[in-house]
């Protein structure tokens, strides 16, 4: 019993680790295109956040290990540490911010991804106000993944229960054809886009 437990403890931890690890890359990223020290800040917040899940990780795999195969066990340890090094690398990024080291060749390279990433404010007229991302089916519809809400002074990005409000501004990462369609459902043109 204890054994599916912990190998259940083990998969929650992972899929939290892994969101947690993309929305440090985009939040890296997000900072550098847009100058801003704070998103650049909530990297370093989950940084440290992800410390302490990769710990947790590693404890409760090594307690596995006594009821299951320690071999089947090691892929977990070595995820656990490529997730750190990816946490360690966005962070290395949202350094630059706090140097000021953003030459303009990375926003011309950005402006040539495969993905853009775009920042965008719901207008009063917006199909987006009251209605959830899940609600919206925004993923499907637009191939868009809302990553980030700013709401006044404060930056969401824990989204599953966020109701959209006028005036939130979104940060979002998908394909350049992705956004008219966000677009067309915040009821307004582009504040601007990467």
């Amino acid at each position: 019993m204890s054994g599916e437990i912990d190998l259940r403890a083990i998969k929650d931890l992972l899929v939290i680790i892994k969101d947690i690890s993309e929305l440090m890359i985009d939040l890296a990223y997000t900072s550098l295109l847009y100058f801003n020290k704070e998103i650049a800040e909530e990297v370093f917040f989950l940084e440290e956040r992800m410390d302490k899940l990769n710990y947790k990780l590693k404890l409760i795999t090594l307690r596995a290990a006594r009821s299951e195969e320690p071999e089947k066990l090691m892929a977990i340890l070595e995820i656990a540490d490529a997730v750190e090094r990816v946490a360690d690398a966005s962070l290395k990024i949202a350094e630059n911010v706090f140097r000021k080291e953003i030459h303009p060749v990375f926003v011309d390279a950005m402006k040539e991804a495969d993905e853009i990433i775009i920042k965008e404010t719901v207008n009063k007229n917006s199909k987006m106000i009251g209605k959830t991302v899940k609600e919206l089916k925004i993923k499907t519809n637009t191939g868009m993944h809302i990553f980030l809400v700013k709401r006044g002074n404060e930056y969401i990005y824990r989204l599953d229960n966020l109701r959209f409000k006028e005036n939130d501004i979104i940060f979002a990462e998908g394909p350049e054809d992705g956004k008219k369609e966000i677009e067309e459902l915040l009821g307004k043109e582009s504040v601007s886009d990467l």
